[in-house]
């Protein structure tokens, strides 16, 4: 009897020492778009305060699938050029993910919104993305598949011309990390 509560603690001491039993894993998803042509959305905007935007097309991104799993959380970071071409303003980017293509259409699918940056002239502006996915979208790592779809958005400024350029991705990491279920 003794040596059968002695092998109980030591499980027991086992499991403590193990952690909760999580698991992370790394999402390349630039690399699903470079060089498809979806990795750049070209922004055409009109002058004036009336916001505008310019989509790019959804595109599936594989995933190990993690069954029962629950997603914790997820991180993105991710770089991207705004590439002005003329007049000035502000732009953005809005991140939407579905279980399929249709899906990312909606506006419950946005994950992330991407603070807007200033603009202007024939110019080139760097910006980072960085934040974590609304709730909304965790499960859907769980599954073996996803669809992504980037949505450039912004104002031109009072006057003329429009505010026209391209919003290229030039990276972009997802950080997963799920929690296993047990029961």
């Amino acid at each position: 009897m003794r040596a059968k509560w002695l092998w109980m603690t030591w499980l027991a001491g086992l499991a403590a020492a193990c952690g909760k039993g999580q698991a992370i894993f790394n999402v390349d998803v630039y690399s699903f778009l470079k060089g498809t042509g979806k990795d750049s959305i070209p922004y055409f905007i009109a002058a004036g305060p009336n916001p505008d935007s310019a989509s790019s097309t959804p595109q599936r991104i594989d995933l190990p699938g993690a069954g029962s799993s629950i997603v914790d959380s997820v991180v993105v970071n991710g770089k991207m050029n705004f590439e002005n071409q003329s007049d000035s303003g502000t732009v953005g980017v809005k991140l939407y993910l579905a279980a399929d293509s249709l899906g990312s259409l909606n506006g419950s699918a946005l994950a992330l919104t991407v603070p807007t940056v200033r603009v202007s002239g024939n110019a080139v502006t760097p910006d980072t993305i960085l934040g974590r996915l609304s709730s909304n979208v965790l499960a859907l790592f769980a599954g073996k598949e996803l669809w992504i779809r980037l949505q450039a958005q912004g104002s031109a400024d009072p006057g003329v011309l429009p505010l026209q350029g391209n919003a290229v991705l030039k990276g972009l990491r997802l950080t997963v990390v799920m929690n296993d279920k047990f029961f």
